[in-house]
Order: structure tokens, then C-alpha cells, then sequence
């Protein structure tokens, strides 16, 4: 344990206080970037008649305090965004990726400029329903598709540049290295793919219950994995 409660160690009074207020409702992707902590969440989802609200929070590196927070009112919950050094924001919206029938209009990449604005990047296929998201080398914006292997580099102006595949489906976390090699894990299937430069996929780690969002450790050279049902992490070695 690095720090116990670093967010949240107000009491629930004193954290109304706060301006703006410290709320986490149901926190997905993160990212650290000039001192500030984003976090996407939401807000509503608890009645038909309280819509549910995408928002990204920021946070205090330092303090944990709530900095800002801005809301993406066209969109009902986002799941990983990733932070530019000038503070734009891109963040995934998953969409409907259940039944038989899922609705591509609803599998979306949006952009959130450092002021707040918010609009449409990318939205349906090639995406099918978009969940990790990160910059390669050259500054393009790569997601990793959820609904099948694919894993898409875009442009900033939006362009798709290349198709990939990770060597499972379900992809949830996306890691790039400086030389562009990505590694991949699949929540669904539960292992992890590297794709280096040029070269197809291959999977170098397996069962890895519920594979979640992934981050990298440059410090021991290794990825850290949330496994979602099982309260604990993964730590895979790349050496």
C-alpha cells in the first residue's frame, strides 16, 4: 500500500465543502498529467428519470482535492480516457456492446478541449465498442476495440492510419511503448497481447482473471492489471 484514502481523506462532511465538492461515483479510466489526476465518471443512472451523465473529474496529485470537473452532456458514461501534455482529453465511450443487435452510433471517441468543449472524434465502425485508448510515439490516438480484436490508430484530424489485431477480443487495457509496441489485455479472455512494430500479435500472459484497465511500471519494467473480481492486481514481467 503506497497511501491509504490519498482521495477522500476528508470526512463526508468536510468533503462538501470542497469546491467543487469531492464526488467519485463510478470511476473508470484514469490518467496523470501535469500534476492532475482525470478520472472518468458519471453522474445519475439512478432512476429513469435521472439521466445517466459522462463527467471527468480532476484531482490534485498532491492534496487529492477535487480540481475541476467537466461534463460531456451528449454522453451517458465513458470508460478510458487518456490526457495530451496541453490538456486535451479523449475518452471512449463503450456503447451498447450487448445482444445480438448492438447499436455502432453509440460506440464513440470523444474529444475534450482544455477549455471544456466537447465533440464527436471518432463514432462507429471501424470502432466496435471502444474501451482502452492511448497516444503512440508519433502522437496519434490508438483504441482498442472491446467488440473484437481490432485495434485502431487514428490521426488527430480523426483519419484512421492502421488496423491491428490483439491475439484475443474482449480488450480492455492498452499500454504503448516508446518504440510502439502495444500490449493489450483482454477482460473477456483474460490475457495479454503484444503486437511489436510491423509484426502480428502474439499472447505472452494468460489467465489473468477479468483483465482490466493496464498501466505500465517503469520502475520494475512491468505491467500492473486490475483484475476486476478478484479485488487484487496482476503483475507481469517483461523482461
Amino acid at each position: 500500500m503506497h497511501t491509504l484514502r490519498w482521495i477522500g481523506l476528508q470526512n463526508s462532511d468536510e468533503r462538501k465543502t470542497l469546491h467543487p465538492p469531492l464526488v467519485l461515483n463510478e470511476p473508470f479510466g484514469s490518467d496523470i498529467m501535469n500534476g492532475l489526476l482525470y478520472v472518468a465518471d458519471r453522474d445519475g443512472g439512478t432512476s429513469d428519470d435521472d439521466p445517466s451523465v459522462a463527467v471527468i473529474r480532476q484531482f490534485d496529485m498532491k492534496t487529492g482535492e477535487p480540481v475541476k470537473e467537466i461534463r460531456i452532456e451528449d454522453s451517458p458514461w465513458i470508460n478510458d480516457i487518456e490526457v495530451k501534455e496541453d490538456g486535451t482529453i479523449y475518452a471512449t465511450q463503450t456503447g451498447d456492446f450487448s445482444g445480438e443487435n448492438p447499436n455502432p452510433d453509440t460506440w464513440m471517441v470523444w474529444k475534450v478541449t482544455p477549455d471544456g468543449e466537447t465533440t464527436i472524434f471518432v463514432q462507429g465502425k471501424p470502432l466496435n465498442a471502444p474501451n482502452g485508448i492511448a497516444f503512440d510515439p508519433d502522437g496519434n490516438i490508438v483504441v482498442a476495440n472491446f467488440g473484437n480484436t481490432g485495434v485502431l490508430t487514428f490521426s488527430e484530424s480523426g483519419e484512421l492510419l492502421k488496423t491491428e489485431n490483439a491475439a484475443q477480443a474482449g480488450s480492455d487495457g492498452l499500454v504503448i511503448m516508446p518504440d510502439g509496441t502495444k500490449y493489450i489485455c483482454s477482460v473477456r479472455q483474460g490475457g495479454v497481447s503484444r503486437i511489436r512494430p510491423g509484426e502480428p500479435a502474439e499472447l505472452i500472459a494468460s489467465n489473468i482473471p477479468n483483465a482490466a484497465s493496464m498501466c505500465y511500471d517503469a520502475g520494475t519494467n512491468q505491467l500492473v492489471i486490475p483484475m476486476n473480481q478478484n479485488n487484487g492486481l496482476a503483475f507481469i514481467p517483461l523482461d
